[in-house]
Order: structure tokens, then C-alpha cells, then sequence
């Protein structure tokens, strides 16, 4: 009986465990519930107005084989010798939409004029421009600059943005229809263009890159051309057409390679090149020149281009976050002062130094 007992006892103790394992056992869910993802705001930034200020000063010396002294027979390139240039150039992004940039070049003779020399460098160039960027696509700019001849510029162009592929043979074309006013002479004299630019930028094989513009310009002179403002001593010159009006085709074309000789945290040097068509230009009516003693006639031509090459040894070192020093050493070869398609001449080396820095805020 006890044995009985036992083995009764054995079988409850046993059925109760699996009925409480039942009990506890937990139930499996057939729903999954999905994390909830709350999205960050975005916090569009606050634009703040920026710029920079770029102050470098740039001395020039003699021309190979050139000078200033009047007693010299060879007068190309006269008076353009041992001078220097001061030149300030700023820019202020002053709303999202509105830029105005600025550029100031003061020009001084560095040598003395004492009835023996000529030096035609003197004066101030200024220039400002008005950009109002309207779309991704189109920005108006106004334009002054008061030159050192005593000529003012105003210029509006509508600047067209038709085409961008950074990094391409062709990275960047933009159309600018305007309209300009030269003021001459106080006034006696002035020229209206109606015209549009071109303006383009790439990128070549061997790590050079090339920009430029094309001028479409149709002239408007608020006088006559009268044998293309020439006269002699007895007169205006005979036989020669007067005009009114003109088109020309102003071609520029520049290519750049920069070597890299050394770089660290705060110091770069580098080897530039820098070279092109400055400008080549295409006239529609024949200029001529007049001997002032012999009242000979010249035909000179009716196009004129610049063609130079440039080397400089440039340094530059980042004194704060703010502010970068720079200076280089170099020299341009150019056909300094004939220009005329059919005669072009006189490429000469024009050695320079310059100093200068860049504030940015």
C-alpha cells in the first residue's frame, strides 16, 4: 500500500508541474510592431554677409631691350617701363541675391621725367560691379569704370547661364546680351554698343585649364569717323569713307597650368603659366595712320591682336584663418606695341615683382 501511495503521489506531483508549465507558458504574437522614426528638423542656416579685401602692390621694369629715354630710335613700347601698380580689389555678398565687387588700380612712374623721358603710366583705373542673381539661371549686372584716358564706361547685361558641366572639355558657357556707353573727352566724344558676350570656360589634357570671352559688339558714335578720325596737318585725309556705326569681334582666349613645388598646413609655392590671345580683335573699316611731319599716309589694317606668354614663381602663406600673404616674381612676353595683324612685331620679355594680401570675412 505505502509503495502504491507512493506512486500515486509521484504521478500528481507530476501531472501538477505540466499543468503549471502550461499555465506560464508564453503566447507568440503573429503582429510585428513597426519603430517609430520621428524625421529631424531641418534648420534652414541664417545667411550672413561675407566678402574679402585683396590689397597687392606690383612693380614692373624695363622691356628687353626697351626703355624710356626719348633719345632711343626704337619707340615701340615707349613710355610703358619701370612702373608700378597699387591694386585694391574687394567683394561684399551683402543678401542671398545681391554682390557688388570692386577693383582699383593706381597707376605711378617710378622712374624720373626730366624733358629726357616718357612715361605714359599715370592715373586710376576703377571698376564696380552690381550683380542681382534673379534664378539659378539668369543674374543682371551693372557695370561703371572710369579709365585711365579719360574714359567712362556704363554697361547692363542680362547674363545667361545656358550651360554647366563641371570638370568637362567645355565646363561653362554664359550668354550676356547688353547694352554700354562709352563717355570720351568730357563728352565731345561717345560710343553705344548694342551687342552680347560669350563667355566660356574648360578644362584640357595635362592639367591645364582655358577660358574667355567673345565681344559681339555693334557700335553707335555719337560723331563721324571721318577717314577713321584721322586728319593731317592740311586737313581731313581725301578719298577715305566717314562712318557712323560698326561692328567688331573681340576674341580672348587664355590658358592656365599651375605645378605645385611644395605644400604644407599653411605655405604653398607654385610655378604658373598663363598665356592667350589678349585680345585678337576684328574691325569692319580699315584704320590708317599719318606721319605728323611728312603727312605720309599708313594703311595699317583693320584687325589687331596680343599675344602673350606669362611665368611667375609665386608664394602665399596663411597667417590666420582670415588672412593670407602672398608674393611672386616673373615675367610676360608680349608684342608690346604692334599690334596690326599684318605686321605684328617686337615680342619682348617685361620682367615684375609683386607683394600683396587677402582679408576675407
Amino acid at each position: 500500500m505505502k509503495r502504491l501511495a507512493l506512486v500515486l503521489s509521484s504521478l500528481l506531483v507530476t501531472a501538477a508541474i505540466a499543468q503549471a508549465k502550461e499555465v506560464v507558458k508564453p503566447v507568440e504574437n503573429s503582429k510585428e510592431v513597426a519603430p517609430v522614426v520621428v524625421a529631424p528638423e531641418v534648420v534652414k542656416p541664417v545667411f550672413r554677409p561675407s566678402g574679402y579685401l585683396s590689397l597687392q602692390y606690383k612693380a614692373y621694369g624695363n622691356t628687353e631691350d626697351q626703355n624710356d629715354k626719348i633719345s632711343n630710335n626704337d619707340t615701340w613700347n615707349r613710355g610703358y617701363n619701370k612702373y608700378s601698380r597699387l591694386q585694391t580689389y574687394f567683394g561684399v555678398q551683402a543678401t542671398e541675391k545681391f554682390r557688388i565687387e570692386g577693383r582699383i588700380r593706381d597707376y605711378n612712374n617710378l622712374e624720373r621725367n626730366d624733358g629726357s623721358r616718357k612715361n605714359d603710366i599715370e592715373g586710376t583705373d576703377t571698376r564696380l560691379r552690381f550683380y542681382y542673381k534673379h534664378n539659378d539661371f539668369f543674374t543682371s549686372r551693372l557695370e561703371y569704370r572710369d579709365y585711365t584716358s579719360d574714359t567712362q564706361k556704363f554697361e547692363y547685361q542680362a547674363r545667361l547661364k545656358v550651360y554647366e558641366n563641371k570638370g568637362a572639355l567645355l565646363s561653362s558657357l554664359i550668354l550676356a546680351p547688353k547694352v554700354a556707353y562709352y563717355y570720351h573727352n568730357n563728352g565731345i566724344d561717345g560710343d553705344t554698343i548694342l551687342g552680347a558676350n560669350l563667355e566660356y570656360a574648360g578644362n584640357l589634357p595635362l592639367g591645364f585649364t582655358w577660358d574667355g570671352t567673345l565681344y559681339f559688339d555693334q557700335h553707335f558714335y555719337n560723331h563721324s569717323y571721318a577717314n577713321n578720325g584721322l586728319k593731317t596737318k592740311d586737313g581731313e585725309l581725301p578719298g577715305y569713307r566717314e562712318f557712323d556705326k560698326e561692328f567688331t569681334l573681340t576674341w580672348e582666349i587664355y590658358l592656365y597650368r599651375t605645378w605645385n613645388l611644395y605644400t604644407d598646413d599653411k605655405t604653398t609655392v607654385d610655378f604658373n603659366f598663363e598665356g592667350g590671345y589678349d585680345p585678337y580683335k576684328f574691325r569692319h573699316y580699315t584704320r590708317y595712320a599719318v606721319d605728323e611731319d611728312t603727312n605720309e599716309i599708313t594703311k595699317l589694317g583693320k584687325n589687331t591682336y596680343s599675344l602673350y606668354g606669362s611665368l611667375t614663381l609665386d608664394a602665399s602663406h596663411k597667417l590666420t584663418e582670415y588672412l593670407t600673404l602672398n608674393a611672386g616674381v616673373g615675367a610676360e612676353y608680349r608684342n608690346w606695341s604692334n599690334e596690326w595683324q599684318g605686321s605684328a612685331k617686337d615680342w619682348r620679355w617685361q620682367p615684375f615683382a609683386y607683394a600683396g594680401m587677402k582679408v576675407t570675412f
